[in-house]
């Protein structure tokens, strides 16, 4: 898929078919991930792969989003790594570029992902669940991920509605 094509297509995917991703795919999907740009290339993610069911049942309880979570095969836990005190709005914007990777190379992949950022208002659960406690780890939000059962139509602004010309 072209990479403009890949970005104008790409959708955040809610229902999910009842199939495994074989590991492979998720690698790949790491590896593309790991490639976004970070400030002084420090990379500062930590990353959780949830498959287990009964792990997700405990996690859907965590968000308001819980269907999603309960009926998609994996998720994935994305953490601030702020062992290496940098920048934290740069740790944080490296880290919005390792979600879009993400989910750019989930839809290059022919499968859907969603970024759920809801869950954050229970990021203290999410660590217990997690086993967590270290504050140089921070909960940044979730990835559902799986087949697109369904792919909905999405709006964009106008150009005009939000760039100025100077």
């Amino acid at each position: 898929m072209d990479a403009i094509e890949c970005l104008k297509s790409r959708r955040s995917i809610r229902k999910f078919k009842k199939q495994q991703i074989p590991r492979e795919i998720i690698l790949e999907i790491l590896e593309c991930g790991r490639w976004a740009p970070s400030g002084v290339n420090y990379q500062p993610w930590k990353i959780f792969i949830v498959t287990n069911p009964e792990f997700k049942k405990k996690l859907a309880k965590c968000t308001n989003y819980s269907k999603i979570i309960n009926n998609c095969p994996s998720v994935f836990l994305i953490y601030l790594d702020k062992t290496i005190e940098y920048s934290y709005t740069k740790q944080v914007q490296s880290i919005g570029a390792f979600f879009e990777n993400f989910l750019l190379s989930i839809h290059a992949m022919g499968l859907g992902g969603v970024w759920i950022g809801e869950i954050l208002n229970q990021k203290d659960e999410v660590d217990k669940l997690l086993d967590i406690n270290d504050p140089k780890l921070e909960f940044m939000g979730a990835i559902a991920l799986g087949y697109p059962e369904e792919i909905g139509k999405s709006f964009r602004k106008p150009l005009d509605s939000f760039v100025s010309w100077i």
